[in-house]
């Protein structure tokens, strides 16, 4: 039986909205966090009864999930404007990367030997922090079908518990999920957007995910 939830997006850009209305089409109810809540009300009229919009620290006591879907220089920041309290107890689903352009070419500002995964663990450590969707384009996280194949998402957190309530909340959405391990390998996860975010460059193409194959 699919457990309904609370959802609590932060962020209000293009992949904010998209996983929103995702959300809202598996019945779930969801708040979108915004600087400017106001900038909302057209998605609010279209969304339906179970959506609503606040500030970023309305959305994260509402949800009993949060969603953190903004520019990676800026996930620390929201969750401080959130207050770090709202997130005590709860799962946070970091969907953020620390994608770095400032050479003229994808980078990350951070790599290797931490994450902005772990960053966001540190910053709120009363919450469950799960790294996932990061790896893929926003329409394709609520539609892997996009892809024209059938692939994986890979996620990473310390809490099990956590990491089952996010494997049954992306496989809602068609998801097969892998479960990297702690929070630790959100390191790898972060480099792999990376990838994603150099060949999409390359080719122009934004509908590609990545396939785990092997006995």
């Amino acid at each position: 039986m699919i457990q309904l939830l609370k959802i609590g997006v932060l962020g209000s850009g293009s992949a904010g909205r998209t996983l929103a209305n995702g959300f809202l089409d598996h019945a779930h109810r969801v708040m979108i966090g915004s600087r400017t809540p106001d900038k909302l009300r057209d998605w609010l009229r279209e969304a339906g009864r179970e959506a609503q919009v606040g500030t970023f620290e309305q959305a994260a006591r509402f949800g009993e999930l949060i969603v953190l879907s903004v520019n990676g220089r800026a996930a620390e920041d929201v969750i401080r404007l959130a207050d770090l309290e709202s997130f005590a107890g709860k799962i946070v689903l970091d969907a953020s990367d620390p994608l770095d352009f400032s050479s003229g070419r994808p980078g990350l500002f951070v790599g290797t030997t931490d994450s902005l995964g772990e960053r966001i663990q540190r910053l709120i450590p009363d919450a469950y922090v799960v790294k996932g969707l990061n790896v893929v384009q926003a329409d394709v996280m609520i539609n892997p079908t996009l892809t024209g194949d059938e692939l994986d998402m890979f996620i990473a957190g310390d809490s099990d518990e956590a990491k089952q309530t996010v494997t049954n909340l992306l496989e809602e959405f068609g998801w097969p999920v892998i479960d990297m391990g702690g929070i630790e390998s959100a390191r790898w996860l972060e480099a792999l957007s990376l990838a994603w975010v150099v060949y999409s460059h390359r080719t122009g193409k934004t509908h590609h995910a990545f396939k785990l194959i092997g006995k």
